[in-house]
This record gives C-alpha cells, structure tokens and sequence, in this order.
C-alpha cells in the first residue's frame, strides 16, 4: 500500500513537471526580443574575426556572437531594459551604443572605417592530463601516449582511480561502478559491458569522467559511482577525420580498424565513428578445489576467436538560438567462439596419486547485438543559460548463447569408465524505453536544477538445457528441457539540485533524488513468481573551500544503489560438467552504499580520506558441497561491508620533456556475511599503486616515449575472497610525422607476465583457489592519419591557460 501510494505521488509530481516545462517555454516563445543590424568593414575579410556583444547594467555579458561573412548580425533576449551593444575584434572593443529594448530593434548599418590592423592569432595549449574538479577527476585520453591503438577498456585499465579486473570495473577502494557513453547509461554488466568496451577504438575517446560521487541529475545506479567516456567533436566551423589500423600478436594475433568522421559548419553537427576488431585470445584457468576426501585440480585453457563491430553516428541541429535538436545512434555487434578441452584430476592426499580423471570438450557460441537511439531537444529559456533538457531513450540488447559439452569420467582403482553430456542454449532480449526531463534555471544567488524520469525494461530469457549426468555408456539420446525466464522493471525518479557560491572561497551543492522501483519476475518452468518494490531518497552533499588560488578541500557525500543485472536474476541453470553448475537468483535485492570523501588539493597534489558503508552485497559465489564434490556457481545477498582508505594522486610537470602521473590507495575493510556457508567475519588490507611516465625524445616533440607501471599487492576483496598480488608493466613508443597528422606507435604490454588473477575462498569448508590469466603480454603496432580542415587558420602560440579562456566564453 505505502509502494503504491509513492508511485501515485511520483507520477502526479511528474505530470506537475511537465506543467512547469510547458510554462516555461510558453514564457520563452512570448518574451523574446531581436537585436538586429549590420557592420559594414573596409576589408571585409575582418568580418570573420568579429563579434558583437550585449551586456547589461552591470556590464556582465548576457548575449554574444560572430558576424556572418555578410556582415549581418542578429541577437535574442527575453527581457526590457537598457542595454550596451558592443563590437569586438580580436579581444579589442571597437564600438560601444547603449540601447533601449521593449520591442526588436535595427540598429541598421554601423561602418566602421579606422578600425586596428591587429594581427590575427590563435592560442592554444595542451591540457593537463589529469584534471580534477569539484566532483570528478577527468582523465584527457586524447593526450596518453599509452592510449593509443587500444580500446575503451584498455583506457579504463590506466584511468587514474580505476580497477579492471575480470571483466569487473570498479573504482579503487570501492565497489562496482557503472558506464555512461557521451552521458547516456550503458545498460551492461560484467561480461557483456566488457566487450561492449573492447569495441570502441581509444582513438575516439576524449577524456574519460571519474565521478566517485554524481550529483543528483545522475540515476542512483553504481554503488560507488559512475565512469562517463567522452568521445571526440569538431569544433566549430570545421570537420575533421582519423582513420587508422592496428595489429597485435598475443599467442593470437589480431587485427583492427577504425574511422572517425566529425563535422560542425553553421547549425549542423555531425560525428561519426566504425571500429572493428578480429581475433583471439588464449584464457589459461587452473582451479584447485580441496574437499575432504581429495584434492579436485582442473585445468581449463580456452582459445577465444572474436569478431567486434561498433558503430555510432549522431546528428545535432540547432534550429535557432534557443533550441536544439539531436538524436544519437549506437549499434555493437560481437561474434564469439570460445572452445576448449578441460581436464580435472582427483588427487589422494596421502599418496598424491590419482583416483579419477574428467576430460571434457567444450564449445560456446555468443553472438550478443546491442543497439542504442537517443533523442534530445535543448532549450534554452533565457541570457542567464536557463534551459529545459528532454531525453528519450531506447535501447536493444539480444543474445544468442549456446554451449556444448562432452566428455569421460575414469576412475582408476577399480576401473571404471563412464561418460557425460549436455547443453544449454539461451536466446535473451532485453527491450528498455525511457524519457527523462532535466531543467537548469540559474537565480542571481544560487544555481538550482531539477527533473524527473520514467524507464520500463522488459527482459525475456528462453532456455533449452540438457544434462546427462554421469551414465554408463555414451550419450545419443538428447531430451530437451524448456524453460522461459520473464523479468519486468519499472522506475520512476525525481529530483533537485542546488549550487551556491559563498564568497570567493566557498561553494556548496545539496541535492536530493526520490527513486522508485517495481519489478516482477516469472520463471515459468518453475512456476515461480516474484516481485519487489521499493521508494527510496537518495542524498547528495559537496562542500568546498579554496583558501588560496593552489589549494582547495572538499567535503562530499552520496548514497547510492546496485541493482542485480537481468542475468544474476535468471534462475535457469545450465553445468560445466556433471560436478559444476551455473545459476541466476529471483530473490536477490539490490545493494545500498553510503559513500563520504574529505580531499585536499595543493597544485598538482590531491590527497584524499574516504568512508564507504555497504549494505547487503550481492555476488557470485561457488557453494562447495563436501559430501558429493559439487560446486554450484550462484548469485546471493550475502555480506555487509565498511571500508577506510587514503588515495593520493600526484602530477609531476615541472621538466619540459617529462610528465609524471602517479597514485597511491591504501584501504582497509571489515565485512561480515550472513550467509551461513561462510565465515562470519573478514578484515584485512588492500590497495593499489601505478605511475605512467611521458617523456618527450626530441626538440621537435615528433618522439614519445611512455612507460607504465601498476601493482595490486595481495590483500581482501571486501566479499570474503582472498586476492593474490598482481601487477602490470607495459611501454608505448610513438613517432609522429607530416606535420604530426600521421602517428605510429609500437606498445608491449605486460612485459613481465605478472597480470595473474589468483583469487581463494573458503566455503563450506572446503578451501578454493585459482589462477587465471588472460593472455594480457602482448606487442601491438598501430599507425594513424588525421586530416580536416577549419575555417580560420592563424599563427599558433603556445600557452598553459587555453582551459580558463574557453571557460570565459571567448
């Protein structure tokens, strides 16, 4: 009854939010004013370089724009008053009016005959590579060296304040983390997001957003926050392309292409990109599993051949100064095939022989398709950048997955032989419709936002299993079991933002967000429904203070949700081999995190304290049974955990031909589980260390060299695994020529071998460890060539200061 009552309230507050949104720009169309004329230059080519400016009475900019080649020159506000018009010319003003507006207004023709013969220049400057804002850290890919040539995960891998690892992405110190391309959710996890992001070539990648803790605008989603990948645009008034290709020899080889179009020329912004990679990869697994009556080693190697395909194209228009208008087309398409022979051994503890020996034969076909539309509208209310924000999202994810197994089972002493056989074949789609509204109205002594959105997914699972078990002859006589999973989700969410500056040296933001949730779940061969509802607040807290121009603290807090994946939910369950299972979980509910950071920032130092309470995390674990020597592969609520930790980053720039970015994460977690399989308690140690090192090799800047180096040491997971201590060493050199247009780089990575997973347990009290690793040492040569064209080309001079400038709006 209190669910329903919350829903109700949350839908009449939406249909309220949509009553201010047609107000406002009801407001918007009625209230707006022309300011209009021409300027009239003895060398008309001056024309490209000037704009015209309106300021009001404290002489704050409210309205600028270029002239067009013609001269003529249109300006909209919303309000009356008495205004300054102004002309400027390469940061000179050359003409000043002041104006009265109720009504539009020609000014006519302003001529201007004496004007300055000021030489035209262009600015720029590189950005840092690490940049850290109020709630972010911005990582910009587009100047790594050791970026280049790979894909969106091996961009996550040297992301300051990232983990990857198993397909898992996290935020150091935390838990799991979810990913926005270009601000769009990406509805994936673990596997699936993992090769989602193996096809987006790092070339396309702007920067890559660590927001430990998002706003309120931001869903709920991502127990420790999200991770935004910014792809590449044109600036205004020019295209450019990049096409490229690469390849790289693991004990597989693989090749890739991609291509990268961007276009933006008056109204119209185009950007498009195609990636492709074919391949394999060669996984070795060994796993260890001590029941009480032997030692049950099995080593599983597995050569994965794969075939990704992602393409993207959006299109914006801007159909006047207060409106814009884009959609957005995402599609990836991956073909695996993953086959491998396994064998395990049952050994004697006291005579380390062998009592029986499985050898099996493997084969597994995914062919996964996601595809992704956005539509959005922009407007803009006023000169104070007021602006309303409409989102319409849909999105696909089908795939067919089908594994096959065979094998023998002999016993040694006395002889026995006997066989086993199986598959599983799952067709899942899942089908997401959302619209969400976002309004920024900016006040004279505080900045507010505030929205709404509605989702509803649909997922549909359709299983045909079957398992032998072991059996006295060989398998042909294949029966088949059905069974269709269904899980339903609808959400709804409001929410309101505010940012206040205090003074020169203070800024708060407070926001709050209201999310509520239903679903529903049919396993029809189980003839088992479920459902779980729940409306939840979801706060957010930033507090900052910069005592001096270098150094800065920040307080923040949010708490945040994890909701399971569809899949975690699927109870249909499909076996490796007659002792290994794998199954979902209807029952799991989603995970709470409460997180709190204190950070203190001086120049190029950030040094940071956190705090992060999580409550009732859900993950897969391997229930050991140690009377049959069964292990089931399953997902459950099992464990409550509080984490300490320190993280420092550090940039060192101070010589012209090295750059240095290096962090630093010491933390420390006590967890305590509720499931009775395991241990009641865990506490220990972990962290995590990295430094990447650019070095310039010639005056020219055409020789770059860059080195790369992280170490996890052994330590706790948090979710009562054991981790062993891994590491990663690679290099990238780079050579650039035509005019830096043409790029080459040769990139070894893990040179040492040592990015081994080694993670233990103990459940049921029956110890397990394995070692895994993912054919991560490898050599890769990459060459690209970029070319465009803009429309004003200028004498170049360097400067450190082209982020503050853009920030001014000139």
């Amino acid at each position: 009854m209190k669910n329903r009552i919350l829903k109700n309230l949350l839908f009449n507050k939406l249909k309220f939010l949509s009553f201010i949104v047609l107000v406002l720009l009801i407001n918007r169309v009625n209230g707006q004013f022309t300011i209009s004329g021409k300027v009239e230059q003895i060398d008309k080519n001056k024309n490209q370089f000037t704009e015209v400016s309106l300021l009001d009475k404290d002489s704050v900019t409210i309205k600028n724009d270029l002239i067009g080649e013609d001269g003529n020159f249109a300006l909209r506000i919303n309000n009356v008053g008495v205004y300054t018009f102004k002309i400027k010319q390469l940061s000179h003003f050359i003409y000043t009016k002041n104006v009265q507006v109720d009504s539009d207004l020609n000014l006519g023709t302003i001529r201007l005959e004496n004007t300055k013969n000021i030489q035209e220049v262009v600015i720029t400057g590189k950005k840092k590579l690490v940049e850290r804002k109020i709630d972010r850290v911005v990582f910009n890919v587009e100047n790594a060296i050791a970026t280049t040539g790979g894909d969106a995960l091996e961009v996550l891998k040297i992301t300051p304040g990232v983990k990857v690892q198993s397909d898992n992405i996290s935020i150091i110190g935390k838990g799991a983390v979810r990913v926005m391309v270009d601000d769009r959710l990406i509805e994936l996890k673990q596997e699936d997001l993992s090769n989602f992001l193996k096809s987006i070539s790092a070339d396309n990648i702007k920067s890559i957003e660590v927001i430990t803790t998002p706003p309120a605008k931001y869903d709920a989603l991502g127990n420790s926050g999200i991770i935004n990948i910014k792809t590449k645009t044109a600036k205004k008034d020019s295209w450019n392309a990049n096409v490229g290709s690469g390849y790289l020899q693991r004990s597989r080889a693989e090749g890739s292409g991609f291509a990268n179009f961007n276009f933006n020329k008056k109204k119209w912004t185009i950007s498009t990109s195609l990636s492709y990679r074919q391949g394999g990869v060669y996984i070795d697994a060994d796993d260890y599993a001590y029941f009480p009556d032997a030692l049950w080693y099995t080593k599983s190697p597995l050569l994965n051949k794969y075939k990704r395909f992602s393409a993207k194209l959006g299109i914006d228009y801007q159909v006047n100064d207060y409106w814009k208008t884009g959609i957005q087309y995402l599609t990836n398409i991956n073909r695996a095939n993953l086959t491998g022979q396994s064998t395990s051994d049952v050994i004697d503890y006291n005579t380390n022989s062998n009592l029986q020996n499985l050898s099996s034969n493997g084969n597994q076909n995914r062919r996964p398709n996601f595809n992704s539309i956005n539509y959005y509208n922009e407007f803009k209310l006023d000169s104070l950048n007021r602006k309303i924000i409409l989102n319409f999202d849909y999105f696909n994810y089908a795939n067919q997955d089908d594994r096959f197994y065979n094998g023998i089972s002999i016993i040694i002493n006395p002889y026995n032989q006997q066989y086993y056989r199986g598959f599983s074949l799952n067709s899942q789609n899942i089908n997401n419709y959302s619209g969400k509204v976002d309004i920024e109205y900016p006040l004279k002594s505080v900045n507010i936002s505030f929205g709404g959105k509605i989702g509803r997914s649909k997922a549909i699972n359709d299983m045909n299993m079957f398992n032998s078990g072991l059996v006295d002859n060989p398998v042909t006589n294949l029966p088949v079991t059905s069974t269709i999973f269904e899980y339903i989700e609808n959400i709804q969410a409001l929410y309101a933002s505010a940012n206040k500056k205090i003074g020169e040296k203070w800024e708060t933001q407070l926001g709050l967000r209201l999310e509520a949730l239903q679903t529903k779940s049919n396993s029809i061969s189980l003839n088992q429904t479920t459902s779980y509802n729940y409306a939840k607040l979801f706060p957010s807290l930033f507090v900052s203070y910069k005592p001096s121009e270098n150094s800065s603290f920040a307080l923040n807090y949010s708490k945040r949700i994890e909701r399971p994946s569809f899949q975690e939910l699927n109870p249909n369950q499909w076996y490796i081999n007659p002792f290994q299972k794998l199954g979902g979980n209807p029952f799991l509910k989603p995970s709470f995190i409460d997180n709190v950071e204190l950070s203190y920032t001086y120049r190029s130092l950030e040094s940071k304290i956190y705090l992060s309470s999580e409550n009732n995390l859900f993950g897969q674990i391997a229930l050991a049974d140690p009377t049959t020597n069964n292990i089931s592969f399953t997902n459950e609520n099992y464990v409550d955990a509080k984490r300490y930790g320190i993280s420092e980053i550090y940039t060192f720039d101070k010589l012209k031909w090295w750059t240095s970015n290096n962090s630093l994460d010491i933390n420390y977690v006590k967890s305590e589980s509720f499931l009775p399989a395991i241990q009641r308690y865990q506490e220990g140690w972990s962290g995590r260390i990295s430094t990447s090192n650019d070095f310039i090799l010639d005056k020219n800047k055409t020789l770059l060299f860059n080195i790369n180096y992280w170490y996890i040491p052994k330590g706790v997971d948090g979710k009562f695994y054991n981790i062993g201590s891994i590491s990663n060493l690679s290099t990238t050199i780079q050579y650039l020529l035509l005019n830096k247009d043409l790029k080459i780089s040769l990139k070894l990575n893990d040179i040492l071998r040592t990015e081994k997973i080694r993670p233990n347990s103990t459940v049921n009290g029956v110890y397990q460890n394995g070692i895994y690793y993912n054919d991560n040492q490898y050599v890769q040569l990459n060459l690209s060539y970029k070319f465009g064209n803009q429309k004003i080309k200028s004498v170049k001079r360097s400067t450190g200061n082209e982020e503050e400038r853009n920030r001014t709006g000139n």
